[in-house]
């Protein structure tokens, strides 16, 4: 048990689904230190359907909003309502960080968090350091929580995991991720109608599909993938997030960019074959190279000019990606089939 009483706990991620979904893995390690407490994931609005059909080791999401002022009134007054013994913050912002701090003067809640951005600090071990952003998460509550006891808890062993409620038996389906946060993380949408041809042609028992949302993006990326040329078996494919997690679940293998669905598809434990582009792996792939296979062209100097990583939205060249071919894709999956 933790040294620091708390009978109700609140965890915040205010980040995007990735992150909510990368937070689990911090979440199952709070439950080992308070086994008997309740503890409220507290992530955007907009993700909490995610988790309705699955079970995590949070006692309740909490749909926070703070994109306008009524959230924030909603997130005090819940506060208040609750009365929360412990407020833990993975990846603070500048304006949540001057609510919590506010609110731990308000209700004498101890609040704790950890600052991915500072490179230098006492209270967290390695603060600063480019780790796998779950081992980031568990040295922060390790750090302040746990207050250094025990062996620091090693982020291969707190993968995320969300457990389906309403899963069935597994299909002959194979899941595309052509979508991402920036164009630079995109595989060329060309080489996902090659790979598609390679598979039906080989395999063609086997359902392409590709989830996508409503968005006007991605409805752009549906008719350019069908200007391409990809075959007429492969289905688009508009699930609720709420029904996401069993539809991956069902599914038997994951191909596609770093994003959230990517993120998804380990947490359900399906397999899944990922490229990276302008983005190292070491920090945004917590997962154990073995069950979580990637492709990657290392030592660009192009992506390392400014940071450890390439923040471009967009590039000319693309070199860390478009010289990933569908071809050498093909031939590393087969065996999954």
């Amino acid at each position: 048990m933790s040294p620091i009483a708390a009978k109700k706990i609140l965890l915040v991620k205010n980040r995007a689904m990735g992150d909510a979904v990368i937070g689990l893995g911090a979440l199952a390690y709070l439950r080992e230190l308070y086994p008997d407490s309740t503890i409220v994931y507290a992530i955007p609005s907009w993700i909490c359907p995610l988790f309705k059909q699955v079970e995590t080791a949070a006692s309740e999401i909490y749909p926070l909003d703070l994109k306008k002022a009524s959230g924030w009134f909603s997130l005090l007054a819940y506060m208040r309502r609750e009365k929360f013994d412990l407020v833990y913050e993975l990846f603070q912002s500048g304006r949540t960080g001057r609510f919590f701090s506010l609110s731990q003067l308000l209700w004498r809640a101890p609040y704790y968090f950890h600052n991915h951005h500072l490179e230098v600090g006492e209270k967290v071990i390695d603060q600063g350091l480019i780790k796998p952003v779950i081992q980031r998460d568990l040295d922060g509550i390790w750090s302040q929580l746990a207050k250094r006891k025990g062996e620091i808890p090693k982020y291969l062993d707190y993968a995320p995991s969300m457990k389906c409620i309403n899963s069935s038996e597994i299909k002959k389906r194979i899941i595309f991720g052509v979508v991402a946060t920036r164009d630079t993380k995109m595989w060329p949408f060309e080489f996902y109608v090659r790979l598609a041809k390679l598979i039906l042609e080989k395999f063609p028992n086997y359902q392409i599909s590709i989830p996508l949302s409503q968005s006007i993006r991605d409805t752009e990326c549906e008719l350019e993938l069908m200007r391409l040329g990809l075959p007429s078996e492969v289905e688009f494919v508009r699930q609720p997030l709420e029904f996401l997690p069993n539809f991956l679940k069902e599914s038997q293998l994951y191909i596609g960019n770093d994003t959230g669905l990517k993120h998804i598809a380990v947490a359900v434990g399906l397999k899944n074959y990922t490229f990276f582009g302008p983005e190292p792996p070491l920090e945004w792939h917590p997962y154990a190279k073995e069950d979580n296979p990637f492709f990657y062209r290392d030592n660009l100097e192009c992506r390392t000019i400014n940071a450890h990583y390439c923040g471009l939205n967009s590039c000319d060249s693309m070199i860390c990606l478009n010289q990933i071919l569908p071809e050498t894709v093909f031939e590393a999956i087969q065996g999954e089939f």
